[in-house]
């Protein structure tokens, strides 16, 4: 086996000087801005033989070998404590600022032989999604009902059965949620790609827990999870099957949430408080720090999440059961942008990008 000898290592010295050094304007030339996810896998190849996830004990980590001081300096702890940690998106969103500041030199062998300076193509450009929006799930025949952009019904399927919690995800990476269902009676959770068939049943976790789904690791599928009330500790799998990240967050008689609250493409947890009716938002599966405190809604209302207006960051909302209202905030706002009216009392909310 190769032995991994980071180019970012021997320039790590001198990283701190570097940065205060770019600050000065002038004195040196303006460094690159960005380059393409194909350019970075080449300078992670180059570092650390592609292994986005390495840790040799060196004191370097992840594919772009940063140490942990570097990791710290350029804003790596939102994501995870340490750079290997943190997904293959994280460790380039961070690389890009390392690029931005010090130029390839950053990586004085590696940089250059990937071409990382003559790049400048975003590597994560901004995607415009199909907004969020409402649906509900009507225990009476297993019906999940959905809206059109209008508030208007824009279909309807049946699945699952009497006594299942619903559920929406893109389960199959094509971008589009498709439904599933939580069967509290065995723990199994049933997910369709086509709004009929079964194509994931899974069994996870205990009695009383609450079932959570999203892309944990930025690959672009939604993945199962649970929620443990009495614990307050999120179970989240990247494969359907094994627990990959056990993290606790909240208190007792706070309701789970995920999302992706920072456009990153990773889902990452959430609570929400009915006592303050506020939502505790992290950015990091790893950490489970609060990043985002949000005070949306009234007492009685039923926490939701949605990305209301498509520019790829999940926000919270609430629905009103009395008028079967939907409300979604701006992000980390209280400011209502999105609102409609969908269902029948009684229903249960659903949300997604059909």
């Amino acid at each position: 086996m190769r032995t991994i000898t980071s180019t970012a290592a021997r320039a790590s010295r001198p990283l701190a000087l570097a940065f205060a050094a770019a600050c000065l304007a002038g004195l040196a030339a303006q460094p690159a801005q960005a380059a393409s996810v194909a350019t970075w896998d080449k300078v992670a190849e180059c570092e650390a033989g592609g292994n986005w996830s390495i840790n040799t004990g060196n004191g370097y980590y992840g594919g772009l070998q940063f140490s942990l001081s570097t990791w710290k300096a350029f804003g790596g702890a939102q994501y995870a404590a340490y750079p290997h940690q943190a997904t293959k998106q994280q460790q380039i969103l961070i690389g890009e600022k390392v690029l931005a500041g010090q130029g390839q030199g950053a990586w004085p062998t590696c940089g250059a032989r990937a071409g990382l300076g003559a790049d400048h193509a975003d590597p994560y450009p901004a995607v415009n999604t199909a907004p969020s929006t409402a649906g509900v799930y009507r225990s009476e025949g297993s019906m999940f009902y959905v809206s059109d952009a209008n508030g208007g019904l824009a279909g309807y399927a049946g699945f699952g059965a009497a006594g299942d919690v619903p559920l929406t995800g893109d389960w199959n990476g094509d971008g589009k949620d498709t439904f599933g269902v939580y069967r509290p009676s065995d723990q199994t959770f049933y997910l369709t790609n086509d709004n009929g068939t079964v194509a994931v049943a899974r069994k996870l976790g205990n009695p009383d827990d609450v079932p959570v789904v999203g892309d944990w690791d930025g690959n672009g599928s939604d993945t199962i999870g649970v929620y443990r009330p009495g614990d307050q500790t999120f179970y989240l799998t990247n494969d359907n099957a094994n627990v990959a990240t056990a993290r606790r967050m909240g208190v007792a008689g706070d309701a789970p949430m995920t999302g992706d609250w920072n456009g990153d493409g990773v889902d990452t947890v959430g609570v929400y408080r009915p006592a303050d009716t506020t939502f505790y938002l992290s950015d990091s599966n790893a950490t489970a720090s609060v990043s985002h405190t949000v005070k949306f809604g009234n007492p009685g209302d039923v926490p939701i999440k949605g990305d209301w207006n498509g520019d790829g960051t999940d926000k919270v909302g609430v629905y009103r059961p009395a008028e079967s209202d939907f409300f979604g905030a701006a992000k980390d706002s209280n400011t209502v942008i999105y609102n409609k009216r969908f269902g029948n009392p009684g229903d249960t909310p659903i949300t997604g990008s059909w």
